[in-house]
């Protein structure tokens, strides 16, 4: 097995794995397109995208960034004419799309804290432990540019194995909050001892 950071030829598998692995989310309503230039976005700096394969097939990825502090708006930047090219697909399909994503990154830009984060990281289903090798892989590149510590968020209700999954990486729950319609969320952090 082998993690690394992706380049853009690798985005139509990570498309397709965030596909089949998160099929009643939010941003996979949005479309395929849409996805490519989101995930492009984190091809540049402070974008992370690392991948990781297994006899050379991409197995999963990890998305995240070096820095929350107006992020969103930098990965819009990175990727500035697919993102329109896709806006206008989601307004011509799913208009009211617009609004959650409006709302979801103008609460990211609230933060009370400062920290790089995971915001999504996937892996096809397996036996041999992809998602903590791809998850120790996202901490240790990370860690090696950064000194802020890691955040991720997840689920609140009906998703203890996950819960469980995190903190027995070495993750603490921050704390407890709203999301979109008022989605409960836990915000996990884990500091670089």
């Amino acid at each position: 097995m082998k993690v690394r950071l992706a380049k853009e030829s690798d985005l139509k598998v990570v498309v397709d794995i965030h596909l089949k692995r998160f099929n009643d989310f939010f941003l996979t309503s949005l479309g395929k397109f849409f996805l490519i230039q989101f995930y492009k976005g984190f091809l540049k700096e402070p974008g992370i995208l690392l991948i990781i394969e297994d006899n050379f097939k991409v197995v999963g990825f990890a998305a995240g960034s070096f820095s929350n502090n107006g992020f969103f708006k930098k990965l819009l930047v990175n990727n500035l004419i697919g993102f329109a090219k896709a806006g206008i697909i989601v307004a011509l399909s799913n208009p009211s799309a617009l609004i959650r994503i409006g709302s979801n990154a103008n609460k990211a830009s609230r933060e009370d804290l400062e920290f790089s984060e995971l915001l999504s990281i996937c892996t096809l289903p397996n036996k041999k432990g992809y998602g903590k090798i791809l998850l120790k892989a996202f901490e240790n590149y990370v860690f090696s540019k950064s000194k802020l510590p890691i955040s991720l968020t997840t689920d609140f209700c009906n998703n203890e194995k996950t819960v469980t999954f995190y903190k027995d990486c070495g993750y603490s729950i921050y704390k407890v909050f709203d999301s979109y319609k008022d989605r409960k969320m836990y915000r996990f952090l884990k500091n670089n001892d």
